[in-house]
């Protein structure tokens, strides 16, 4: 069967409760898609500079996340445009993106668009309690709808004025981020100020990356951010988004394991956090051929989204690896940490899990050894988990079959198309 006929089949496959994939190395170039977090931020930036198209985005590859953020955008600007605005709620479905429910909460405030959020999967039990400090006396309301008056459906009320807003700096830094870029739209000076030290500070850089794009100035204090308002640049050309540093950490960590792939894209400079997985991968292999006890930490606090592809890495790796400041991680698509040590489990690999972290012993093989067991593996319609077990499966003894292969269409919606390219072998089975 050749690769085309793989591909038809393959589509015909994608909703099938498993995948089942083959050991074997993969090879070859590709170009890895736009980077989410980005995507997202410019799809903002540019709908407040009052041309969405501005954004330079892929959509032939776009992720279900991305298109929740476009999609919403596109109805707030549809109440801006009407001549008459409706008192009922604009209903933005935010579908499973986390992304985009923290970064409209604000901007709908500062806009004053009377809004109703709703969402899917795990989104409505994740956080947003945060924003409910920064309402009060803001001039906008948070009210919750559901039974439990602690999550999704959630409508957003008022008009939130510029001014100064305290946040901690120890939780999401999409809060930061979403509020920095709301008020950037107003024409009075505001200022964000941390109440404690910030992780994920690599995104909040981002933000920042993409509002200077936009002409927005943010001036970097002590403690927090402080926007000056008043008129800015507009910018006229498009907004080009780069290439996923989150992304391309699956195929990094393929070579890692022995593929021989080149990533033709990857931005030589950039403010993705993510691309730490270079560094990291780099220190695993000095510490694997230490001769002393071999101890690897990683410190997830900044880099919370390579935990599962880089578990996989560490657990092919001859020595002890300490993931550490990942607490966080139980707030995501799945409990990352629970969900991690399962599928490594499943792969045969000894792990400890803690709150805030585990301890992964990594295997040792002889070269060119196959290095995991086959295996089925829940996901828990985690995307990040269904990537990182394609992964695991390059270097596996028989077959690893992974639950809910379709999750993948939150982040990559390609991914498996990429893996065929690559040289891979997939085939499904329907559980349904």
């Amino acid at each position: 069967m050749d690769k085309e006929q793989q591909k038809i089949r393959l589509s015909a496959l994608f909703n099938v409760g498993k995948l089942g994939i083959e050991p074997g190395k993969l090879t070859g170039n590709l170009a890895v898609p736009q980077s989410k977090s980005m995507a997202h931020r410019s799809l903002i930036m540019a709908f407040l500079a009052g041309d969405v198209s501005l954004a330079k985005i892929d959509e032939k590859n776009a992720s279900d996340d991305i298109f929740a953020t476009k999609e919403a955008l596109g109805k707030l600007q549809a109440y801006l445009d009407s001549e008459k605005k409706s008192e009922e709620p604009v209903e933005i479905d935010c579908k499973e993106s986390g992304s985009t429910l923290r970064f409209l909460i604000p901007l709908v405030a500062v806009l004053g668009i009377p809004t109703r959020f709703i969402g899917h999967g795990r989104l409505p039990q994740r956080p947003i309690k945060e924003y409910e400090g920064v309402f009060e006396n803001s001039g906008a309301q948070m009210l919750y709808r559901d039974q439990t008056g602690l999550s999704l459906p959630l409508e957003i009320k008022g008009k939130m004025r510029a001014g100064e807003y305290a946040l901690p700096g120890n939780v999401s830094s999409q809060y930061i981020s979403g509020l920095l870029m709301a008020l950037s739209s107003e024409s009075e000076p505001s200022r964000i100020r941390l109440s404690t030290a910030l992780e994920s500070e690599p995104y909040v850089n981002m933000t920042i990356d993409v509002m200077e794009g936009f002409g927005c100035t943010v001036v970097r204090e002590k403690n927090g951010y402080y926007l000056a308002g008043g008129p800015k640049t507009k910018r006229t050309s498009a907004f080009d988004v780069e290439a996923d540093y989150s992304q391309a950490a699956f195929w990094l960590v393929a070579n890692y394991l022995g593929s021989a792939l080149c990533l033709t894209n990857l931005p030589g400079k950039t403010s993705q956090g993510d691309r730490a997985i270079e560094t990291l991968l780099a220190g695993l292999r000095e510490v694997a051929y230490k001769g002393r006890e071999k101890v690897f930490e990683m410190d997830a606090r900044d880099v919370p989204d390579l935990v599962p592809v880089f578990a996989v890495a560490a657990a092919a790796t001859d020595c002890e690896t300490h993931i550490v400041h990942a607490e966080r991680l139980a707030l995501k698509e799945s409990d990352r940490l629970a969900s991690t040590a399962g599928m490594l489990r499943v792969l045969g690999v000894d792990v400890e899990v803690y709150p805030d972290g585990m301890t992964i012993h990594g295997k040792k093989t002889l070269p060119g050894e196959k290095v995991f067991s086959g295996g089925e593996i829940d996901t828990h319609k985690d995307h990040r988990l269904v990537m990182a077990s394609a992964i695991a499966a390059t270097v596996a003894k028989e077959t690893i079959w992974i639950k809910d292969p379709v999750a993948v269409e939150k982040s990559y919606p390609t991914f498996f198309e990429e893996y065929l390219d690559l040289g891979g072998s997939i085939h499904g089975i329907n559980v349904g």
